[in-house]
């Protein structure tokens, strides 16, 4: 049980810490697609960028699909090193690109994962006093900012098809994981020492891969997160911050959710795909093919706040069937919400109604699996051929650049102080003006 003296704790520190990505007036990127999954980010960032312009420094990382998470001097990624199977934390001057410190742990057993995917693909969480990273290999590990570990919390393998993707999130006095796989949960914890403060079964919803995200509306702080799984029927389902227990949901979703739904303007979006089928199997049977995606359920929509239970047929505030992602998640951003596809394809829609402003296609082909982020009436989208994509935040598809790298880029860049962060392959780079 959750004593009083806790909960109390607990919801002084949240009205605290919704500003929690900033600090002396500056807005850091503390998480994965930066404040409490938003990606939006602050000042001016440069909309012409490449290997030899605008590069403040690029510095030499290992292999992995974590996302930059930055905060005051520090820059945060996680590393799986090959040879020797280990999984490292790594912390890099965000000054500088000089790496300030490394480390690693060795885990017992390296989960299986999907050939795009890596050991080491969840984004760090930080607070500015702590960095806290997950291992689906290993379990949940905090360092202080000069690298000394805090505390760990070894969780057991899980057992998930595709690796454990989603990353943990700082919610007040709570580290909140998706714990996805066989055995599935969302788990709560003190981010000071690691103790388990609640423990939510999700045995339902398997194999989940979205990152859990704060939403705080009407005095309640409940911690969202989207199902996975391989069946029909999939949830969005709301859990009460303070002790995880269930408050709401909406049913009838497809299956393999994949993204982190995002918040603005009083409402809630997310985009539920549906099974997609692997090129090969289009080849071998493109009339079949064409029935599998006429019988396709993905949708974007809008979810309401305000209920307990099903919400299913109350608090849907639109929904629609086109312009659904496969990986990325949706960009609210000055009263719009985009969706990009793959094939290089952006969806912008009103957010209030889910009136469509425009689609189109980019310039850009080949996958997507990193998320939009935007800042200064921008919006920047890496394509898995190493493209950053920047877009023009109007009323009309306006493509203001598009920025080769050397290698493919599938995480989320962060965008700090007027500067944007990226990861390729093997580099993360700075560029600023």
């Amino acid at each position: 049980m959750i004593r009083t003296s806790w909960i109390t704790l607990l919801a002084t520190v949240v009205l605290s810490s919704l500003a929690g990505a900033a600090e002396n007036g500056k807005v850091w990127w503390p998480q994965f697609r930066g404040p409490n999954s938003s990606g939006v980010g602050e000042g001016r960032p440069p909309v012409h960028f490449g290997l030899d312009q605008k590069v403040l420094w690029k510095a030499a990382v290992g292999a992995g699909l974590s996302s930059p998470s930055v905060w005051g001097g520090r820059i945060f990624l996680t590393e799986f090193d090959r040879t020797n199977k280990h999984l490292a934390t790594v912390c890099i001057d965000r000054h500088t690109g000089k790496i300030l410190w490394r480390r690693t742990v060795a885990p017992e057993e390296i989960e299986k994962i999907h050939e795009l995917s890596s050991p080491a693909a969840a984004t760090p969480a930080t607070d500015g006093e702590r960095v806290y990273v997950y291992f689906g290999s290993y379990g949940l590990v905090c360092y202080d900012l000069a690298g000394k570990q805090q505390w760990e919390k070894r969780l057991p393998l899980p057992e998930n098809p595709y690796g454990s993707v989603a990353s943990p999130i700082v919610a007040g006095e709570l580290l909140v994981l998706n714990h996805q796989g066989k055995d599935s949960y969302l788990l709560g914890v003190n981010r000071r020492d690691g103790r388990t403060v609640w423990k939510t079964d999700r045995s339902l919803f398997q194999y989940g891969w979205s990152t859990p995200v704060h939403w705080r509306h009407d005095g309640i702080d409940e911690i969202v997160v989207l199902g996975g799984d391989f069946e029909p029927n999939q949830r969005l389902m709301a859990y009460n911050l303070a002790d995880g227990v269930e408050r709401w949901w909406v049913g009838g979703l497809p299956p393999c959710g994949k993204s982190t739904p995002v918040i603005g303007g009083g409402l809630l979006f997310l985009a539920a795909p549906d099974i997609i089928l692997e090129p090969a199997a289009i080849r071998k049977n493109p009339t079949r093919a064409d029935q599998f995606y006429a019988n396709n359920a993905a949708r974007v929509l809008a979810v309401r706040p305000g209920s307990r239970g099903d919400v299913s047929q109350t608090h849907i505030a639109w929904s629609e069937r086109k312009g659904v992602p496969g990986v990325p998640s949706p960009l609210y951003y000055r009263g719009r919400v985009y969706t990009f596809l793959n094939g290089g394809i952006v969806f912008c829609r009103v957010a209030e109604t889910g009136k469509l402003v425009y689609s189109g296609r980019m310039g850009v082909l080949g996958d997507y699996y990193s998320s939009p982020v935007a800042a200064d009436n921008k919006v920047y989208i890496a394509s898995a051929e190493g493209v950053v994509i920047v877009l023009d935040a109007g009323e009309e598809l306006k493509i203001l650049a598009r920025n080769q790298l050397e290698s493919g880029i599938l995480a989320t860049p962060a965008l700090v102080d007027g500067k944007i962060y990226v990861r390729t392959e093997s580099h993360l780079y700075a560029f600023g003006n």
